[in-house]
């Protein structure tokens, strides 16, 4: 039996993420906790921050190329759209708020390296 097309996607993001996790934990694991503490999606489905690793690992391959707090949050929201679907996502502009302070912490992040 074949695997669903999404499989191979999710397998290469997981794998992106655990690259992430092992070049620099403690960013990474900066990342998962501002994802449980924000909880943009708005649902308790997350019983610990790890539980966003797999969403990690995506945000953080794109996170370099964006400019601005908008594209963070564009990042965000398409991030959590592909990973769950359009429906569970919910809109973009729950995604300000986690867009604002994940912004914050690249640029603090920018300056520590």
């Amino acid at each position: 039996m074949s695997q669903p097309d999404w499989y191979e996607w999710a397998q290469n993001e997981r794998a992106i993420g655990e690259y992430f996790l092992a070049e620099n934990p403690l960013w990474f694991k900066q990342v998962c906790q501002l994802l449980f503490d924000c909880n943009p999606m708005m649902i308790n489905l997350v019983a610990n921050p790890e539980d966003y690793a797999s969403e990690v690992g995506s945000i953080l391959r794109i996170l370099p190329q964006c400019q601005s707090v908008q594209d963070v949050q564009d990042v965000l929201y398409n991030v959590f759209t592909q990973w769950f679907s359009p429906e569970f996502a919910g809109g973009l502009s729950q995604y300000a708020d986690t867009a604002q302070k994940l912004w914050a912490l690249w640029l603090n992040q920018q300056l520590d390296d």
